[in-house]
């Protein structure tokens, strides 16, 4: 969902995309366990609160680092890269909640 999002944005060169790419395998791997291990612990996937007070903290920490991680391999506009990363991961949350529920 990130890479589209991405080249959405602008991001369109095969290295551009490629560490978009290894960005979000980096991340989102890390952020599913978390998520996976605190359900286990306390359900909070119960509940729409629950999800919102799990995911709101969670994906803000995501922007934060996937938006480090663009810039110090991208370089360019920090407000630029910022703005990608937190799209991303907005497109990328809705569409794991959208499955999630779904399934």
């Amino acid at each position: 969902m990130e890479l589209p999002v991405a080249a959405g944005f602008g991001l369109r060169d095969r290295r551009s995309l490629v560490v978009v790419a290894c960005v979000s395998l980096v991340t989102n791997p890390i952020l599913n366990w978390i998520g996976w291990a605190l359900a286990a612990a306390v359900d909070w996937t119960a509940s729409p609160a629950g999800v919102v007070a799990f995911l709101a903290p969670a994906e803000i920490v995501v922007v934060i680092v996937e938006w480090r991680l663009l810039l110090w391999a991208l370089g360019g506009s920090s407000r630029r890269l910022l703005l990608i990363s937190a799209a991303m991961n907005a497109a990328s949350a809705l569409a794991g909640v959208v499955i999630f529920w779904l399934l």
